[in-house]
Parts: C-alpha cells; structure tokens; sequence
C-alpha cells in the first residue's frame, strides 16, 4: 500500500511529550528537499528539528549543543556522512550522541559495516516510512530525556548530599567543642565535689550522725556516676572519629584477651566462655578491640548473678550472610525494648542491679556504623541475649 504524502500525515503526540521538554534533533542532507520532508515526518513528535546542509555545518551546530539523535545522511559533497560521524565519535561531548544513517543508495551500495564501526545505531533506506523512521528517533528522543531527568536528579542528589555533609560537620564540630566543655569545665567541679566529701566522711566523721554519712555517700556515688557518664561521653567522641585502617584481626585471640582481663577483675567468679576457633575480620583493630571490650563486658557484666554462667563468642552463616555473635545466659531484655539497646545513656537495668553509664552499646554501634556494617540483639527475660555483628 502506498504510503501517504508526509505534508497530510498527522499522528498525536507522544504520550507527556507536550509538557516535556524538547529535546534536539540533528538532520544533516545537502538537499534542501530531503531536510524538508524528514522534518515534516518528524514534526508530530513535537521536538526541536535543527536542520544541517553538510558535514561542517553538522559539526558547527554539535560545538553549540547536545542532540539526542542525528539522522545523517550518506552521501554528501565534500564531506560524506561517514566521514562526518567519524569527526562526530571524536568529541568527547558527541562520541555517545545515536547516530542514524539516512540514504538513497540501497543496501548492496551501502557499506553498512563501516558505518556501524562508526558508531551507527541504525540505517533508513529509501523510500522512508514516515512512522517507521518516528518510531525510532522517538526512542531515542524519550532515552535522552530520561537520561537528562537522571542526571538531573543527580545533580540534585549530589547538592543534598553536600549540604547535609556541611551541616553533619557542623554537627560534629559542635559535639567535639561540647565534649571538650563536658570533660574540662563540668567533669573538673565534679572530681573537686567528690573530694570535698571524702575529706568530709575522713576529718569529720566522729561529728557526723550515721544520716550525714549515708547523705555524703549518695552524693559521692551520684557525683561518680556523672564523671562516669562524661567519660563515656568522651570516649565515644573520641573513638568513632578519625580515619579507619583496616586489617586481618584475629577475633579469636583478641576476645580470648579480653576475657582474661575480665577473669583478672573478677578472680572469684566462674563463668564458662567458649571462643570459636579461626574467627577472623577485616576491620580498624582499635576500634575492634573497642567493640568486643565492650559487648563481651556487657555479657559478663550481665550474667553475674547466674550461678553457672555461660558465655559464647562465635560466627554463623544465615542465607549467606556471616555473622559474628556473643550469646550469654544471663537476664536478658525484653525484645519490645530492643530498639533502646544501642542508644546513648539507655538502660533497660536499673543503676543498682547492674552498674554503668549507659555508653557501651551506643559506642558499638557508632563502631559499626563506620565500618558500614550493621549490628542487632536478641534476647528474652531470664533466657539471656544474643548479639550480633556483621562488619
């Protein structure tokens, strides 16, 4: 069936092509007629058609902007279309730009290998079917303004991302200044007020009632509780900035330290710790030996009043994913409190049953979190807990 004349076809528009933006399109012909009726072809797809009459002029029009597609044809004066497209594939800007062939010549005269070698995405023999030739330069237009919209979003990204950088060093400077006031102006007084008290309990204590002393002693233990709590509050800061140097750790030999040095400040308890053999990972040794100190402490710490106490240190492979874990038997949580385990001064055990300040985990944590690793616990009232690090 002949096709109709391209002046009286009419085809709506891409679906969204009318509020999107335009995108440009490149025809290059020496021939004024054929820029004329590619145009018209391509008129229903509503993009911008810039028109070209030779190879330089193409390469004139690619210095002043970015096209989404160049249909290009064969054979021109002075400078082909294949020559053209290898000048094209030469800027760095155009070397991606599709590039379609158009061409009078039939197949057998074309010498399409050389063309794709060139970076050719197709050829479009005449006679050219209108809808045909639409349907492929409108891929190639909706490609580009999706990869526009992304880069787009990119850019957007990339400035968010900068933004909230600049506003969590800020952040971080502030903590740092608050840390250092914390350490330096707050925990000195304190140091001074504990003391007081202890030359007060020592000069006067044959002048003080059995309440005066038991008042001094609650403010010794509060005042020591606080300087506890801006210790941790240093160390955190202190540990989780800085660069991280990554190496080989022996988990095996370091928690096997770290357990007999617990053993050597509680000489008269008996807990059985099992330590697999073999446990290795690759992370920041100091900030390593941090995280076990502090999550194997806690397992002894919490397992004190099991007369036959049980600790674990081992890995375990779950849907391909290793995990490191430390399981005890000791008193456990209620896993609806899980969420405030590795939060700063939360405690799920009162100051009196179980002494601390509330640091440890949320040190973890940040510990983890730098390695870009992720940690969680599991754990039952009276059946002990399980934790778990995957670094």
């Amino acid at each position: 069936m002949k096709e109709r004349a391209p002046a009286h076809f009419e085809e709506p528009a891409m679906p969204g092509s009318a509020a999107a933006v335009k995108v440009d399109i490149l025809v290059v012909d020496d021939d004024d007629t054929k820029r004329y009726a590619l145009k018209t072809i391509l008129d229903p797809l509503r993009e911008n058609v810039v028109e070209a009459a030779s190879g330089s002029d193409a390469l004139r029009q690619l210095l002043r902007r970015d096209f989404a597609v160049v249909l290009l044809d064969v054979r021109m004066p002075m400078m082909d279309g294949f020559e053209t497209a290898q000048l094209i594939r030469q800027r760095p800007r155009s070397e991606l730009t599709p590039i379609i062939f158009v061409t009078a010549l039939d197949k057998a005269e074309t010498d399409m290998g050389r063309g794709y070698e060139l970076g050719a995405v197709d050829f479009v023999f005449a006679p050219v079917v209108p809808s045909i030739l639409r349907a492929k330069v409108g891929v190639f237009a909706e490609l580009y303004r999706a990869q526009q919209e992304l880069r787009r979003y990119r850019t957007q990204l990339e400035l968010l991302v900068q933004e909230r950088t600049t506003a969590l060093t800020a952040i971080n400077r502030e903590l740092e200044a608050f840390s250092y006031s914390v350490s330096n102006d707050l925990r000195a007084p304190l140091l001074a007020f504990d003391n007081l008290n202890e030359k007060l309990l020592q000069d006067y204590s044959g002048a003080l009632d059995e309440r005066a002393k038991d008042y001094l002693e609650r403010m010794r233990t509060a005042s020591r509780r606080m300087t506890s709590a801006f210790d941790g509050l240093q160390t955190l800061f202190r540990l989780t900035s800085g660069e991280i140097r990554r190496e080989d750790i022996d988990i095996s030999a370091m928690s096997a330290e770290i357990v007999d040095e617990l053993r050597a400040q509680s000489p008269d308890r008996k807990v059985d710790v099992g330590i697999a053999e073999g446990l290795t990972n690759s992370a920041d040794p100091r900030l390593m030996r941090v995280l076990l100190a502090n999550v194997i402490g806690n397992a002894w710490k919490f397992t004190s009043k099991r007369a036959a106490a049980t600790i674990e240190v081992g890995r375990e492979i779950v849907d391909g994913d290793s995990r490191l874990f430390i399981r005890d038997n000791g008193v456990g949580f209620d896993m609806i409190q899980a969420h405030k385990l590795f939060g700063a001064f939360q405690r799920l055990h009162s100051q009196s049953e179980f002494p601390g300040a509330g640091i440890g985990l949320a040190t973890v944590r940040r510990i983890v979190n730098r390695h870009g690793g992720r940690c969680w616990a599991e754990g039952a009232v009276g059946e002990g807990a399980t934790f778990y690090l995957v670094m």
